[in-house]
């Protein structure tokens, strides 16, 4: 330590690097043997794909559809041309989110928990990412970093002895949080938590309600002025139209049909979030004793409410739209986490889930994605130098991979094959126009994975392949349980060709 303080670094700079690499070390372990993997997650492939088109001129919401907002497009953007075809480049990227954001908790937990409490509830978020198919470049892997800084600026907002510094305080955070909701609306609810607490020390101030109302109104607007700025740029360049429909009006257009039930989907991912309760519990008993602490522990329990609204929200439960639920959940979990049983216990706990989630380190799902990926690709190259291909339900890797144009706007899958897309996307129609163009090979998956399918769009497409199109190959999907099955237009073949798997298509 003397040795430090000749060369100027101080104790608190010295443990915070020591920290850093010690989370970095543990994001690497978590996540090295994803990285490079082409198939992580259908969502991931999207956004990259729409990433890639982007630096080709395409714009979103107007050349490549989707209601996610631009600011998650823009991440991609920025880290698509930093490997050869980006995959390894934006897991890199979203390695790097993470660890930042386990250093964040790191520092609020400091607040609440002792030094090993903090520590182990960074590791803790770093291990449970995967657990909630976080292990890649989901969209809260990236805005949960905002949110925690965000949070880090209310929690100082909480010690400060003056109005003046919670209103700046409260200032940086909601911009903090607008950044967040540029990335996925959704994060508006943690928002609302956020705020409403400013509000509440505001209160403890004894400030006057003028005074109260006129800062809530700021820090609002301040939350709200990433997303006027990018919906001001699309009316700027005459597609204003485009960017309201597809980011708040055609959510709404989305219906589930009678009779669909999301429960399933809620049982996985309750089960997947099971090992959290256990060290949440006492660790709530825990934090609400220690009254000699200085900072806003009731908020914490605000947050982690309003983040649960977040995860029911959307309405469908898949487990990595409780990936909001890791940040203010770990901070409750570190007074837990610092003592001997609950450290040792919860983080054996973690460590248990994030096995049992990802198959580490047995299983390699890297070399098992390539293989498919290739195959499709390998099949498919030819005839994405002739025309667009089309992905029907299939990893949309492969139009990046084979530099194939798209023949839709509509190219996520459930856009044109979920019943519940059937009026979001006006499905029939553009379904119509995607065949009209005469795409030059078109896959298909003989399972659907998306439940209840739109009956309608897939009569369309049975019809059209039954009359110009050929079946060529057949080859095992990512998804382990189906097979992609390649059609090709006839005027395309030498010669009207009856089913065939060739050796080189087909994948071990």
């Amino acid at each position: 330590m003397i040795a430090l303080k000749r060369r100027g670094i101080s104790h608190a700079t010295y443990l915070n690097a020591c920290v850093i690499l010690g989370l970095l070390a543990v994001a690497v372990i978590t996540r090295a043997s994803r990285i490079g993997d082409p198939a992580i997650h259908i969502d991931e492939q999207f956004y990259l794909l729409v990433a890639d088109r982007m630096w080709h001129g395409a714009l979103p919401y107007v050349d490549i559809w989707d209601r996610k907002p631009i600011l998650l497009f823009l991440i991609y953007a920025a880290l698509r041309p930093l490997s050869p075809d980006g995959i390894v480049a934006y897991q890199l990227g979203a390695l790097l989110f993470a660890t930042a954001t386990a250093f964040m908790i790191f520092l609020i937990a400091q607040r609440f928990a002792n030094l090993i409490g903090s520590c182990l509830a960074g590791v803790a978020y770093l291990l449970y990412l995967p657990v909630l198919s976080g292990v890649g470049g989901q969209s809260p892997v990236f805005y949960n970093l905002f949110m925690a800084i965000g949070a880090w600026e209310i929690i100082r907002a909480g010690e400060a002895r003056d109005p003046a510094a919670v209103w700046r305080l409260g200032l940086r955070s909601m911009l903090w949080v607008g950044l967040a909701i540029q990335v996925k609306y959704t994060a508006a609810v943690e928002g609302a938590a956020f705020g409403l607490w400013l509000i509440v020390l505001l209160t403890r101030h004894k400030s006057a309600p003028t005074h109260i109302a006129a800062c809530a109104a700021v820090w609002a607007a301040a939350a709200l002025t990433p997303t006027l700025v990018a919906a001001g740029f699309y009316v700027l360049i005459g597609h204003g139209q485009e960017f309201w429909h597809a980011n708040f009006i055609s959510i709404f257009q989305k219906h589930e049909p009678d009779g669909f039930s999301s429960i399933g989907i809620l049982r996985v991912s309750a089960a997947k979030l099971a090992a959290l309760l256990p060290v949440m519990i006492p660790s709530i008993a825990l934090l609400m004793r220690r009254q000699t602490m200085t900072a806003s522990r009731p908020f914490l329990l605000l947050w982690m409410a309003f983040a649960v609204a977040e995860f029911f929200a959307i309405g469908n439960y898949y487990d990595h739209y409780a990936l909001p639920l890791l940040v203010p959940a770990m901070l409750i979990c570190a007074p837990a986490l610092g003592t001997a049983i609950g450290g040792a216990t919860g983080t054996a706990l973690f460590m248990l889930f994030f096995v049992w989630a990802t198959g580490f380190p047995a299983v390699d799902w890297r070399t098992f994605d390539e293989s498919r990926i290739s195959a499709m690709v390998e099949a498919a190259r030819p005839y994405a130098a002739r025309g667009c291909i089309y992905l029907n339900d299939g990893p949309m890797i492969v139009y990046l991979l084979t530099r194939s144009c798209l023949p839709t706007r509509y190219v996520f899958p459930s856009h044109l094959n979920d019943l519940a897309e059937a009026s979001s996307t006006d499905a029939t129609h553009n379904m119509a126009a995607l065949l009209a163009s005469r795409p030059s090979a078109i896959f298909v998956a003989d399972r659907p994975r998306f439940p209840p399918r739109n009956l309608v769009t897939a009569a369309m497409l049975d019809a059209s392949l039954a009359r110009d199109y050929q079946l060529v190959a057949t080859m095992p999907d990512v998804y382990s349980e189906r097979q992609q099955i390649l059609y090709v237009r006839n005027d395309l073949l030498p010669q009207r060709e009856t089913q065939r798997s060739p050796d080189h298509l087909q994948s071990n």
